[in-house]
């Protein structure tokens, strides 16, 4: 757990989350049910509550992303749920998720979604970048403030650049456009849901990856 850039956080929970402090109070992703207590426990070590969140980003449905969004949202019921409209009627329960990891995976609370997020929007200060293939409604978030992309699960950096393990891919082919779209953008620091962060010259060494797939 770190502040790896100025207002900056990341909580080494299964699937990293992130908190982006400055006016605002923004949440990146939940990770599990079982993550909740150390979200909200990070939050304590910054002298900051629940009740600070402005915003709940959720980049997509998988488990160990939304898992922990209930038990937060229940105790920042102030906070805002903000994900891409093909994603949210998943992460709302109003429908399930048929992807990989399968049905049984998906076993979070619903939580309604507030702010219904497309392409090219901006919310909170940060950009939506549709990056699917990983799910349908999968997410970027682009904070130009800090030159920073949060990918959530578009790109993997376990050991090395990567696309995310295709069991876990809705569609394989798309998920790797979505990285060559990522490629296209300038960004010089990158953080995922799993892996480690890449401080300079991220979008240069994104680019140099995309263009051996």
């Amino acid at each position: 757990m770190a502040e790896f850039l100025k207002g900056a956080h990341i909580v080494d929970t299964y699937a990293n989350t992130f908190f982006l402090v400055d006016q605002r109070l923004v949440l990146v992703d939940t990770a599990t049910e079982k993550d909740a207590g150390k979200i909200s426990e990070y939050l304590r070590r910054l002298r900051m509550k629940p009740s600070d969140i402005t915003t709940i980003f959720i980049t997509h449905t998988h488990p160990d992303h939304v898992g922990g969004l209930a038990e937060i949202k229940q105790a920042a019921a102030s906070a805002k749920v903000a994900a891409h409209r093909v994603e949210a009627p998943f992460i709302s329960k109003k429908e399930t998720y048929t992807g990989p990891p399968g049905i049984a995976a998906q076993r979070h609370p619903g939580t309604p979604v507030d702010i219904l997020l497309d392409d090219g929007s901006t919310h909170d200060g940060l950009r939506v970048i549709h990056t699917p293939g990983h799910t349908t409604g999968n997410i970027a978030l682009l904070d130009e403030t800090r030159s920073l992309l949060l990918a959530g699960d578009s790109i993997n950096n376990e050991g090395s650049l990567r696309p995310m393990d295709d069991r876990y891919n809705l569609d394989p082919k798309q998920h790797r456009a979505s990285i060559k779209r990522l490629a296209t953008l300038h960004f010089e620091n990158l953080v995922m849901g799993h892996g480690t962060p890449i401080l300079g010259g991220a979008s240069k060494k994104v680019q140099e990856f995309a263009a051996r797939l």
